[in-house]
């Protein structure tokens, strides 16, 4: 048997292609592990990530907002997400829901899934399979940091990197992240 991997979201990356058909990529792994999972995803599951890491509320629910509170209204447990298989360049994932110790699993992308489980501290998890076969060696010395997504809180930001941010935000046309950014920055600049 293929013994589960507890794995988290290291960062997000994307490559400006002179602003057209930017691919993103979520980089999954454990901090201790040179090896990572990079997994191509779509920009409103980029966007839905990058707001669940800088943990600020969106302007409005997203998606996988909507997800989660109906899912609590209802008592049901988010218990985990597992990617469990990879092929052909495909990952595949599942949402194990539990109520009343009767468990469910659902299909889902793992984009959507990680979205799910930033939002309500849900453990994600993996195979030594997966690894093995769509893992990656990242040599973070000859990364420039310029297309790693900074993981620092929104609150955390002092004016020129709330600034830096919003510019990067705007350029990748993320909007709702912007919008979240620019009040931030309206409101440091009247305290």
């Amino acid at each position: 048997m293929n013994e589960k991997i507890k794995i988290e979201v290291l960062g997000i990356s994307f490559s400006n292609n002179n602003g057209h058909n930017i691919p993103y990529i979520v980089i999954l792994g454990r901090s201790e592990d040179k090896v990572k999972i990079p997994i191509i995803i779509g920009a409103s599951e980029a966007q839905s990530i990058a707001i669940a890491i800088e943990k600020v509320p969106a302007p409005r629910p997203l998606s996988h907002d909507i997800f989660v509170t109906a899912i609590k209204e209802f008592g049901i447990k988010i218990k985990e997400i597992f990617i469990y298989e990879y092929n052909e360049g495909v990952f595949s994932a599942k949402i194990y829901l539990e109520n009343n110790d009767n468990i469910k699993e659902i299909e889902c992308r793992p984009s959507d899934g990680i979205a799910i489980a930033l939002r309500n501290n849900t453990p994600i998890y993996t195979t030594r399979k997966i690894f093995d076969d769509a893992g990656v060696l990242l040599d973070e010395k000859k990364s420039s940091g310029k297309h790693k997504q900074d993981n620092k809180p929104i609150d955390e930001l002092n004016e020129k990197e709330l600034k830096k941010r919003l510019n990067k935000a705007i350029e990748e046309e993320n909007y709702e992240l912007a919008a979240i950014l620019n009040k931030k920055l309206k409101t440091l600049e009247e305290e």
